[in-house]
């Protein structure tokens, strides 16, 4: 069932519960006071009729020229019948509109065989009757008047025709226009409902037309600011990410083909030269050294390739220590004895205290093996590269800085992107493949910190790592924030 027809049917079942409830009542009401109304109105023409009898010890008086009698005009159709009977079953007086039957039923109760006050008489479309019997106390039948009885019987009738009839009108009424007002309240609200949800079928239609890779479509925003408006810009924001995602997917498979189709090419070819003709062993011992140094290259740019297309929870790696970075920095230093450079690698620990924090020390190894190797690379020998531990409120700030090339501003932004390497860089020649400040910044994520860099061209650059101190103590002044540095996040 579609959402148009659930939602219209609650609110169309809720509406038809309202208005029976709201008819039953109106009905009930109403019915009560109109059928009140005609008891008043019968009971009052008796007491009119009533006050008319003077009731004394000897007889029973009926003298209705000494009091004012007005029952309304008797040719209505719902005016009151009524009869006054005296002894012996005599009319005394009548109302020029009482049938005969009504005249036979009321000497019936004079004469005490008629049935109980109030029983319908039968006749066309039923009526209502009370009736009154007015007896003297202790009755002298001796020089009467023509008006004096012993016991007078006054009998008020009412057809009941006219108020079935209303009340029938009236049910149809309490039927009828709620049955009205239900039926255009469910025209108008299934056009209110589609029209309201329209927007998520368009949403639907555009989703189902979304295949594959299309990540260029995208949902239409109503101006209607609410929620379904918020549920499109959700939807966008979810597609512009996964565009993102994947744009940055087709690019690095692209690079990544482009990086590893060099040293295989390079292993391929050395190895069809050398099965070309027979060599000497000093030829195929030169041609083995260069396979392995290809084969090196292509292990670190898998090695690379496979951090990097990790997902960020399975960056964080188990291993993590404790690690007093001021002892640690002195014992990674001698991991560069044996580089060419060593002596331009200079230690500077300006932190008071050891300076604790939860690293991998493997993980920390590395990223600052990236960070020292392009250092070394981007400078000339002899140019010092220092490695400087800082402390500056909760964090510790591990910074290697060189005095090389530099970085501009433009390619600041994407340094730490994988495979990207500038313009500069490339045309003069210096190997690389663009994937270690991007594996430093993804190892600074994983250690729950942060890279910044700052540089300028042909005077140097400097890298940061921030990590956050596990120790209690902590500096009262707040960490820097220098203007030119490029947060890694970015």
């Amino acid at each position: 069932m579609k959402l148009v027809n659930r939602v219209s049917m609650f609110f169309l079942a809720a509406l038809a519960v309202v208005l029976v409830m709201y008819s039953t009542i109106f009905y009930v009401v109403v019915r009560n006071r109109l059928v009140h109304q005609f008891d008043q109105h019968l009971n009052a023409s008796l007491h009119a009729l009533v006050a008319a009898v003077e009731v004394e010890p000897e007889e029973v008086k009926w003298q209705p020229l000494e009091h004012d009698i007005d029952l309304g005009n008797p040719d209505d159709i719902d005016a009151v019948h009524w009869v006054v009977i005296g002894d012996q079953s005599h009319v005394v007086e009548q109302s020029r509109n009482v049938s005969p039957e009504l005249v036979a039923y009321a000497k019936a109760l004079a004469a005490g065989t008629a049935s109980s006050e109030g029983e319908p008489f039968d006749n066309a479309g039923g009526w209502k009757m009370v009736h009154r019997q007015l007896i003297a106390p202790a009755p002298v039948r001796t020089a009467r008047e023509l008006d004096e009885f012993d016991q007078v019987v006054i009998l008020v009738a009412k057809p009941t025709g006219p108020l079935n009839f209303e009340l029938y009108r009236l049910l149809l009424f309490v039927c009828l226009l709620p049955l009205g007002v239900w039926l255009v309240a469910a025209a108008v609200g299934r056009w209110f409902c589609r029209r309201a949800l329209q927007p998520v079928l368009d949403m639907a239609v555009d989703a189902r037309a979304i295949q594959g890779a299309d990540f260029q479509t995208r949902l239409p925003v109503g101006e209607t600011r609410d929620e379904l408006a918020d549920l499109a810009s959700a939807f966008n924001a979810l597609l512009d990410h996964r565009q993102k995602a994947y744009e940055q997917q087709r690019r690095f498979t692209g690079d990544a083909a482009h990086e590893l189709r060099t040293p295989i090419t390079v292993l391929l070819g050395q190895i069809e030269v050398a099965l070309r003709r027979p060599r000497s062993p000093e030829e195929y011992a030169a041609t083995l050294e260069l396979l392995r140094s290809q084969t090196h290259e292509l292990k670190s740019i898998t090695e690379s390739l496979l951090f990097l297309a990790r997902a960020e929870g399975d960056a964080a790696l188990p291993d993590l220590a404790s690690i007093s970075l001021a002892s640690w920095l002195a014992d990674y230093t001698h991991r560069w004895q044996q580089h060419p450079r060593q002596a331009d690698l200079q230690l500077h620990v300006d932190a008071p205290g050891s300076c604790q924090v939860t690293a991998s020390p493997a993980l920390l190894a590395r990223l600052l093996d990236n960070l020292v190797e392009n250092a070394f690379k981007y400078s000339e020998p002899g140019s010092p590269v220092e490695l400087i531990l800082s402390r500056h409120g909760g964090q510790a700030a591990i910074a290697v800085v060189d005095h090389g090339r530099g970085i501009s501003p433009e390619d600041l932004q994407a340094i730490f992107k994988p495979f990207f390497r500038a313009q500069h860089v490339r045309s003069s020649g210096i190997a690389g493949v663009g994937l270690g400040l991007a594996i430093a910044a993804r190892i600074a994520e994983a250690l729950r910190g942060r890279i910044e860099c700052s540089s300028q061209l042909n005077q140097g650059s400097r890298f940061e790592l921030w990590l956050p101190l596990t120790d209690a103590e902590e500096a009262a002044a707040p960490p820097p924030q220098p203007v030119a540095l490029v947060d890694s996040s970015r």
